[in-house]
Parts: C-alpha cells; structure tokens; sequence
C-alpha cells in the first residue's frame, strides 16, 4: 500500500506526517533525516495497530500542486508516485529486466540518466494489472 507522507519546513527542521495513518508524525533536521525518521515511525506505528489488534488503515489521499498567481489558480497537477526500477519490479512481481523490456515494449517508464523511473500509471498500463 502506497501512503502519502507530507513534509514541511521548520524553523529547526522538518515536520511530516501521514494522513492515512492518525498520529503517525516525525521530526528531523534535514530531509535525508526526516524520510528515515518517518519510515520508521510508520512501521512502529503500523505494528502498534497490529499488536492492538486495531485495523491497518487503507491509503486514500492523494496529492496536487496548484499554481495560484495573484490569487487565482492557474494551473494545477497532480502528484505522481514514482519508482526506481527494482521497487517498480516488486510491485509488478516482475524481474527488473522484464520491466525494462516493457518499458520498451509498452511505452512506460522514462529513462533517467543510467537508471528508469516509473510511475504508479506505469504498473497500471501492466498486462498483468489489467487481467
């Protein structure tokens, strides 16, 4: 399951926190700091709810940027989840060299430098996502 995680800057850091899951928040100095900090925040959570017995929530929420310019909007998109190509296989249940094949064979993906990044749109353009 993919949850949204937003981060906002601090006046000694970062903040984040995951709607999808109440209460699960962190702390940390820097970016680098704060996503370590969030995935384990998120996983004591989750195993809290687990060992409580309590249901793991599903994620709903999705993200967009909107371009306000003097006070009207102007343009907005939405936010895409995107994988490098071994989390990308994993979700497919796929080996990384078939992904590259398909990347080529149905139009996915966008090659990055020496490595491929796909988006949550990619694995659903997947055969196997449609059968």
């Amino acid at each position: 399951m993919d949850y949204l995680v937003t981060f906002e800057k601090t006046s000694t850091g970062y903040s984040a926190y995951a709607p999808d899951i109440p209460g699960c928040i962190s702390t940390g100095k820097d970016l680098d700091n704060i996503c370590r900090m969030m995935r384990k925040a998120i996983v004591f959570h989750i195993e809290g709810l687990k060992f409580g017995g309590e249901t793991i929530p599903t994620p709903t929420t999705e993200a967009a940027f909107f371009c306000i310019d003097d006070g009207v909007v102007k343009d907005e998109s939405k936010v895409e989840r995107l994988y490098d190509i071994k989390s990308f296989a994993s979700k497919a249940r796929i080996t990384t060299s078939t992904a590259r094949v398909y990347a080529h064979r149905y139009g996915i993906g966008r090659k990055m430098g020496r490595g491929w990044i796909f988006t949550y749109e990619d694995l659903q353009a997947l055969p196997s996502a449609n059968s």
